[in-house]
């Protein structure tokens, strides 16, 4: 059986498509759906027990994060295989029978992902390999991009593929739609929560990974992702909410490179990352192109929250 886990903070309108699209598709019967609620303020418990009476809805006190609110659900899961679905995630009719099918053939694959698209089928980066300080350097200055390869990129269209791939071997994928066997929860636990949102899964796959399992991406599989569409920051300022998801994926990058390759690194990562921002925001601020105050601001913000951390660690090590 497949246990699907979908965590919701305040996703009425989204997360009732996603469940839709769940029970519309027809390739799968044996499955359950279990909806976790980080105390939503909205209607999103309401309709989940008005709309979908089949669905396990877990009420959650408090939003403690997307890691907390998914292990809240695997502890209630009975499925040989668990999927952690976003609530902003959209299956095809065939998604669900083709990751099981690909899971049950393929016995050494402990997490699988698939290849995520916008609404109108272009794209979205699916899967990478592990974060070092030097590629998150190569990601930031957009090396990565002008150089995009099959071995390191993992975005195949952007390598110009004409042919979709076979499933490979990747480092992580995305937490958007993840494929956890039973077998994997069993030898390694549940996901970190010290993370709140962002890194939950690339800590995830590295475990997986260093307990002998296989982490694939498969792009033959399809899911549509509309976070992948959404921006954090308006042309004049980066809004509140962007601020926010900039501070914890600054909290979540750091303590992932501190907890898995020690502090000297972390530091090696913030010391370019401070470097490279503090270069675009002078640069902005004396060239002033397209944007330049949504780029100057969002440099800036990222200046002030990566050396926040940095102070805050060199802090606790003194203490």
């Amino acid at each position: 059986m497949l246990s699907i886990i979908v965590v919701s903070y305040n996703t009425e309108a989204i997360l009732k498509n996603a469940l839709d699209r769940v029970y519309q598709q027809t390739g799968l019967d044996d499955f359950e759906v279990i909806v976790v609620d980080n105390a939503s303020s909205d209607d999103s418990c309401n309709m989940v027990e008005r709309e979908f009476p089949q669905v396990k809805l877990i009420r959650h006190h408090s939003n403690d994060g997307f890691a907390a609110g998914n292990n809240i659900g695997i502890q209630e899961a009975k499925g040989d295989y668990i999927l952690l679905l976003d609530s902003d995630a959209y299956v095809f009719d065939d998604t669900l029978q083709l990751t099981v099918e690909y899971m049950e053939t393929n016995p050494a694959v402990g997490i699988m992902g698939a290849q995520l698209v916008c609404e109108d089928g272009s794209p979205q980066p699916s899967a990478r390999s592990f974060p070092t300080p030097w590629q998150k350097f190569r990601v930031m200055t957009g090396l990565d991009a002008r150089n995009p390869s099959y071995e390191t990129y993992y975005d195949y269209y952007k390598a110009e593929m004409r042919e979709i791939p076979e499933p490979r071997k990747v480092g992580w994928v995305p937490g958007t739609y993840f494929m956890i066997r039973r077998e994997v929860l069993d030898q390694i636990g549940l996901l970190d929560e010290m993370f709140f949102m962002y890194f939950e899964e690339v800590d995830y796959c590295l475990r997986a990974t260093n307990a002998g399992w296989d982490i694939v991406f498969n792009p033959a599989i399809t899911v549509i992702h509309l976070g992948g569409q959404s921006s954090l920051a308006t042309n004049k300022q980066v809004s509140s909410h962007g601020r926010q998801m900039i501070d914890i994926r600054v909290n979540s990058e750091y303590d992932y490179f501190k907890k898995h390759m020690g502090k000297k690194m972390m530091y090696v990562a913030a010391a370019s990352e401070l470097f490279w921002k503090s270069i675009v925001w002078m640069k902005n601020q004396v060239f002033r192109g397209k944007h330049w105050v949504q780029k100057s601001r969002e440099a800036g913000l990222a200046v002030e929250l990566v050396w926040r951390k940095i102070r805050l660690e060199l802090e606790t090590g003194i203490r």
